[in-house]
């Protein structure tokens, strides 16, 4: 599926000639799934294998991957016009290719399964949130917040993405709060906040 995707729908059609620089692309935006990518530093990556890149061609690339639905991107609600559209957050279409990609795959697959099942019911309402403190997935409309993590035993964890929501939910004014993890499940209070958690298999039956 990947090579039909990497040979016919990308080289073939754009006629793109730097087919290794496109895989090593890919491949860091794989690594990358939970991270914002800018366009610079993915030209950086690409030139550092000793097939120099421009940025102008990195973001060719990036749009190509997106046009032919090998990628989807996700936008910072909190950023300014230019990082929107140069800083964002890119999740591939299907697990099965992703997981090509990854060596300790656990924590990517989860966020990335999430957000392709986001996207697909809510669409362009999905965003993240992005400024000093990072939440995985936001929806506007719903003023509702969405972590994922595999787990929360580790106390590190667990401070980590509670208090991410806390404050992101205290800026945007949202009360609907959600971790999504592999296979926990309970209902926190915390600061007068609700944060539901729940195993991905139940939220994907929701």
């Amino acid at each position: 599926m990947f090579n039909k995707v990497f040979f016919g729908d990308l080289i073939a059609r754009y006629d793109i000639r730097n087919d290794f620089g496109l895989r090593i692309l890919a491949k860091k935006l794989a690594e990358s799934v939970k991270q914002p990518s800018s366009y610079n530093r993915l030209a950086n990556v690409v030139s550092s294998t000793g097939k120099k890149t421009s940025t102008d061609t990195v973001i060719d690339y990036v749009n190509y991957m997106c046009e032919s639905w090998l990628l989807l991107p996700l936008e910072n609600i909190i950023g300014k016009l230019t990082e929107r559209n140069t800083q964002r957050k890119y999740y591939f279409i299907d697990n099965g290719i992703l997981n090509l990609f990854l060596p300790d795959p656990e924590t990517s697959l989860l966020e990335n399964m999430v957000a392709i099942n986001l996207i697909r019911k809510y669409k362009n309402e999905v965003c993240f949130y992005h400024n000093g403190v990072e939440v995985d997935f936001y929806l506007p409309e719903q003023k509702k917040l969405l972590q994922t993590s595999y787990s929360l035993q580790d106390e590190s964890t667990f401070q980590r993405e509670t208090e991410a929501l806390i404050k992101v939910s205290k800026r945007l004014e949202a009360n609907d709060l959600m971790i999504i993890t592999k296979d926990e499940e309970t209902i926190l209070e915390k600061d007068g906040k609700t944060i539901q958690v729940m195993p991905l298999w139940k939220w994907l039956l929701g």
